[in-house]
């Protein structure tokens, strides 16, 4: 819970900051005259983000022989069994255990149950997109780059910033 509140004041100073700023682009000057916006330092810096992950997630699949499918959020996942229950549904309440680790196989959690309603972001954008293309009672790897995760901020407890994570979806069942 006290990461949740930490996130939601980080994104209410973020809010307010940007709302302060008005029309005008704050801007940083490099290698004397040259000036570059913040703005887009930050997309260049994220795109440079984004490109390393894509390629540590391409190894990591390539790995493992694993031939994935992409969500529309840009998470991957090889779906290991296809439940016979019925496709879950935005709004359905369910339950789903998994464990969590980085592409290096580091655990972040052996064993997590979390219920939530699908659609809300509860957990991640990837479980949600996930959550919404399979079967109750399927069982599935998830690789979520940082930005469909916890993003540049983790989850407060023990995913850090800009962490690629892996789901390994146990059981997807109605709450």
């Amino acid at each position: 819970m006290k990461g949740k509140v930490y996130i939601a004041g980080l994104l209410m100073a973020a809010a307010l900051w940007v709302a302060g700023c008005g029309d005008r682009t704050p801007t940083i000057e490099l290698q004397g005259d040259k000036t570059a916006s913040v703005k887009e330092n930050m997309i260049n810096a994220n795109r440079v983000v984004i490109q390393s992950e894509a390629t540590q997630i391409d190894a990591y699949r390539q790995r493992r022989g694993w031939e994935t499918k992409a969500l529309r959020c840009g998470a991957e996942y090889l779906l290991r069994r296809k439940g016979e229950g019925g496709m879950v549904e935005p709004d359905d309440t369910v339950v789903v255990t998994y464990r969590l680790e980085a592409l290096d196989g580091t655990p972040f959690y052996r064993h997590q149950t979390d219920t939530l309603v699908v659609g809300r972001r509860e957990v991640t954008v990837a479980m949600d997109d996930l959550l919404e293309q399979v079967p109750y009672g399927s069982q599935a790897w998830l690789i979520a780059p940082s930005n469909t995760a916890y993003g540049v901020v983790g989850d407060g407890d023990r995913v850090g910033s800009r962490t690629v994570i892996v789901y390994d979806i146990q059981e997807i069942k109605r709450k």
